[in-house]
């Protein structure tokens, strides 16, 4: 049998091998893929929750975890009256709690839970496992966030689970003769003008598309942005494990990395168990400076992670002073990602509006991918940079 050669003694450990990004990756795939088993329990909730709506109730979202309802609150896509749940003696009976928990050990959730039923809310809870005093139990098919050797996927899941729920709750809703109000993204044009029409003001749109069935948006929601992720596996598995090498190049020459954020969940990320510590977290609203949070050096590594584009005119700043910068954006219409100068973009692959799903008879799309894949690739950038540092390259 004839030897193999050096080289293709490499190319056949490269081939075995599978990156730490994709890794990361096939397990987030792999719980979403599971997702649609609730399809029947997210329906059931949300049948509960509507019906809960039109007799005048409240709609929370909540958590010890932080991240979750930040992904639900004023986001484009998302429900215009949804609450950020206030202590459980100010919720009534009857009102709607969503409850996003990333580890049922957490002894604050479970005391959130009981508080809750006593005053005899309908909590949908998001978990890896069910919990006492759920109305409805959504399966996150993900190890909670207690393992600190292992990089979570549940933050993900959960949230992906949350915008299924909304769009059953949405399709509920319409069934009954109602359409909720809806935000739009408020960096494209007529974003803020549609919200400033809704927000405080209406409870319900003064026109309800027609009926939508049982499972439509939520297997939608589901089918899409599995379909975003596999692209992203696809198409940007090389830029993922190219900056990741120049985060870990970094790291090792003493210099900072940068993880910059501007989103919802992103941003609440590296508060989670099993993140390494590696990076410099900063998170941003649309306001800050961010050249002045930055004050990168020769050397350091910005990986940002944003919406459309970076956000202020830091980039040519942190170019200025001798820093690689990574962006995660998708581009506008006007400008692609790839001309807003940062050394390597990866593509994320969600639409202008940040919404996936349309309503027929409703003028702007719903449910939201963004947070699901901002908080992906944060973990696909720690998987390589991480990686790296292992192989010493």
């Amino acid at each position: 049998m004839p030897q193999q050669s050096p080289e293709e003694d490499v190319a056949g450990h490269q081939a075995q091998a599978v990156q730490p990004s994709v890794a990361y990756l096939d397990r987030l795939l792999a719980s979403l893929s599971s997702a649609e088993r609730n399809l029947p329990r997210l329906t059931a909730a949300a049948e509960a929750a509507a019906q809960s709506l039109l007799e005048g109730h409240n709609i929370f979202i909540g958590g010890s975890y932080p991240g979750f309802a930040a992904e639900g609150l004023g986001r484009a896509g998302g429900l215009v009256n949804l609450k950020s749940l206030p202590a459980p003696e100010e919720v009534a009976a009857g009102d709607v709690v969503l409850l996003g928990v990333v580890d049922p050990a957490d002894r604050r959730d479970r005391a959130t839970l009981q508080a809750l039923d006593e005053q005899q809310a309908i909590v949908v809870l998001f978990a890896s496992e069910d919990m006492p005093g759920s109305s409805f139990f959504i399966d996150a098919f993900a190890p909670p966030a207690n393992d600190p050797q292992a990089l979570p996927v549940v933050s993900c899941s959960l949230a992906a689970n949350l915008w299924a729920f909304t769009g059953e709750l949405v399709a509920a809703l319409t069934r009954r003769g109602k359409m909720p109000p809806m935000y739009q993204s408020m960096l494209v044009p007529g974003g803020d003008e549609h919200n400033r029409a809704r927000v405080g003001k209406m409870r319900w749109e003064p026109r309800t598309p027609p009926a939508v069935p049982e499972y439509v948006l939520g297997r939608t929601y589901l089918a899409r942005i599995a379909n975003i992720l596999r692209r992203l596996r696809a198409r940007e598995g090389s830029k993922f494990a190219a900056a990741g090498a120049l985060a870990a190049e970094a790291l090792r020459n003493g210099h900072t990395v940068h993880a910059v954020f501007l989103g919802h969940m992103t941003p609440f990320e590296p508060q989670l168990v099993g993140d390494p510590g590696l990076f410099r977290v900063i998170s941003h609203g649309l306001e800050p400076d961010v050249g002045a949070l930055l004050q990168a050096h020769n050397g350091d590594v910005v990986l940002y992670i944003g919406y459309y584009e970076p956000y202020g005119p830091w980039v040519e700043t942190a170019h200025g002073c001798g820093a690689k910068i990574v962006t995660v954006v998708s581009g506008t219409p006007q400008r692609g990602a790839t001309q807003m100068g940062a050394d390597i973009n990866i593509e994320p692959g969600w639409p202008y509006g940040d919404a996936l799903v349309e309503v027929a008879g409703y003028p702007i799309r719903i449910l939201p991918p963004s947070g699901v894949i901002q908080a992906a690739a944060y973990w696909m950038l720690v998987a390589e940079t991480l990686g790296s540092m292992a192989e010493g390259r």
